[in-house]
């Protein structure tokens, strides 16, 4: 495996190429990455997440959040993408990997991740023509990027920040604390997020 992993693959190789086991893997360039596994909070936010977009969604039949979604950026057929979750409205058909239309994608930024997450793959999500809202959020203290479509090619950003900030989003109806989200999940003290 490790030899195929030094030959750039397309999505579809990928497919065929990666292991069958625990571990999750994206695609970058045509690089398989392995992710490593996620912390306690990352996986409590997560969950809070779920819990109320779930909830949100119950006034939109057909509509489904996703954990760890599947991502093939436009125009890109050697990468795939695995964000914490995905928000779609389009129908399921059996066996399909990846999330077709998706309206919200969340990734929960760590420290090991967060650069590419905001560098690389945000940029690819804002040009997925049914994304409406991607969410950048810290998982070492309540902070949460919000990246909302506003035209065909333009975005806004709104930056949350403590317990008492508000999330609304306008992809689904979803209006939540930060301290919801970040329930029962341990965060460290630590200096705000870098934004470049």
């Amino acid at each position: 495996m490790a030899d195929a992993a030094l030959k750039p693959m397309t999505v579809e190789e990928f497919f065929d190429w990666c292991p069958d086991d625990d571990r999750h893997w994206e695609l970058y360039d045509g690089q398989p990455m392995a992710m490593a596994p996620t912390s306690r909070a990352h996986r409590l936010i997560a969950g809070n997440l779920v819990a109320a977009i779930h909830r949100a969604l119950q006034s939109r039949p057909g509509c489904a959040v996703e954990p760890t979604g599947g991502i093939i950026p436009p125009n890109r057929e050697n990468s795939w993408y695995e964000p914490d979750l995905v928000v779609s409205c389009a129908p399921v058909d059996q066996g399909q990997r990846y999330t077709p239309e998706p309206i919200l994608i969340v990734e929960i930024l760590s420290p090991s991740t967060a650069r590419e997450d905001r560098r690389v793959k945000l940029p690819d999500y804002r040009r997925i023509p049914s994304v409406q809202e991607v969410l950048l959020v810290d998982q070492e203290r309540p902070w949460i990027e919000v990246h909302r479509r506003i035209g065909e090619d333009s975005w806004s950003v709104e930056r949350l920040d403590g317990m008492a900030a508000s999330l609304r989003l306008t992809s689904i109806p979803l209006a939540i604390d930060l301290a919801t989200v970040y329930a029962n999940a341990p965060l460290p003290q630590r200096p705000g997020p870098e934004v470049s």
